[in-house]
């Protein structure tokens, strides 16, 4: 891998194959070797065996803490070296075997089977070579076409080259949107296909299926039981990027757009392009900053984000806040008509005039069939609490689906 890369944006497979590593190791080739070449205190030696002690990983420790001094990758490759750790340096000369792996891993389908093999020359064909006509969306890092191959109909992803956008900034986003569907797969996660890069192109390619935008907006009858199981699907998947092994998943850019909905109406969460892998070291408050300009619909970001960028686990959490509030009104998180009115603003006003959430059930959606009032109440509320103002008052996915 490139080793100018920042050593908190090394793939976490890599990560947990180290730690195992110098966990396992003698002092010299152990954790221990490299702790007095990074660490300025025999203080911070001794808290690492304090956590060894305790069952975690000292190794994961050590490099999260070193990680945020922005050390890179050519950092840890010298001190490896110095220290003549060639298994541990071979673990990196190998990274782009375990790219290659991921794409060549064969897709299963839900019954165990294997789906049919696509080729770089069915994408081609199917989407008539990327033809604007086939295009279904347009984002900040890529296209997204339809693709007919026989009888089945897909979505393939295109990232595209812009501006001051190059191939290695392009192929950072492609790696970690591969890499989390390879390592974090769920029920209420898209299914990954196929992943391509061949030709100049990177491309993945997905089952088409409708997103809840459009079922939402389009007036696509959604009853309010689907529309409960629908969100319960969304928080299961989220919490169970935010609590994965080795690191969970921060996604950053949740919307009704990237949730799309299979024939059973069951949730896909998708697009993890602005994702990032956070070590469970770190606190919440250890943020990354990030740029708000690829962000396509401002309305899911919370304050404190379109300000300062900061990626945190409760930007998640704001974000499916709003999609909860659009699932159950059935309104744009932004209406346009007649003038622009934020849905939050609009609740939470109705709340602070009324000093209640009752007054808000007058929002909910009446082509979802009739909400049992303790259910929308509980829905409303629970939306409310996710876009607080404050972010350290918003409840954590693990509430969130125990509340579900």
């Amino acid at each position: 891998m490139d080793s100018s890369a920042f050593l908190y944006d090394v793939p976490p497979v890599v990560v947990d194959r180290l730690c195992q590593i110098l966990d396992s190791g003698e002092d010299s080739l152990g954790w221990r070797g490299l702790a007095v070449r990074v660490t300025s205190s025999w203080l911070e030696v001794r808290r690492l065996e304090r956590m060894e002690a305790a069952g975690r990983s000292p190794t994961r420790e050590l490099l999260w803490s070193w990680a945020q001094q922005n050390t890179r990758v050519q950092d840890l490759l010298k001190e490896l070296q110095d220290m003549g750790h060639h298994r541990a340096l071979q673990l990196f000369h190998s990274q782009c075997d375990f790219i290659l792996i991921c794409l060549c891993i064969p897709v299963m389908s839900p019954g165990g089977n294997e789906s049919p093999i696509i080729t770089f020359q069915d994408i081609v064909v199917g989407t008539r070579n990327f033809h604007h006509e086939m295009r279904i969306s347009e984002g900040h890092f890529s296209n997204v076409y339809k693709a007919h191959m026989g009888n089945k109909t897909f979505a393939v992803k295109l990232f595209k080259q812009i501006n001051r956008t190059s191939w290695k900034k392009l192929w950072e986003i492609f790696r970690k949107e591969m890499e989390i569907h390879h390592l974090y797969q769920h029920p209420n996660i898209l299914d990954l296909l196929g992943c391509f890069s061949e030709e100049d192109h990177y491309c993945l390619v997905y089952p088409y299926l409708p997103s809840l935008s459009h079922r939402l907006h389009q007036r696509v009858p959604l009853s309010w039981q689907e529309r409960l199981s629908i969100i319960k699907g969304i928080a299961k998947a989220l919490h169970h990027l935010h609590t994965a092994q080795p690191c969970p998943v921060i996604c950053g850019n949740i919307s009704s757009g990237n949730v799309h909905l299979d024939d059973a109406l069951q949730p896909k969460l998708s697009d993890f392009g602005l994702a990032h892998l956070r070590p469970h070291s770190l606190t919440q408050s250890c943020t990354i900053t990030l740029n708000t300009g690829s962000h396509s619909n401002l309305g899911y970001l919370p304050e404190e984000y379109i300000r300062d960028g900061k990626l945190s686990f409760s930007l998640d959490v704001y974000s499916f806040g709003m999609v909860m509030m659009e699932t159950v009104t059935g309104r744009k998180v932004i209406e346009n008509v007649p003038k622009q009115t934020r849905l939050r603003d609009l609740l939470v006003t109705e709340v602070e005039d009324s000093g209640g959430v009752d007054s808000c059930l007058q929002f909910l959606d009446e082509t979802a069939g009739r909400w049992p009032t303790a259910m929308a109440l509980t829905l409303l509320s629970l939306a409310l609490d996710c876009t607080a103002s404050r972010h350290r008052s918003r409840p954590s996915m693990e509430k969130v689906s125990f509340k579900g």
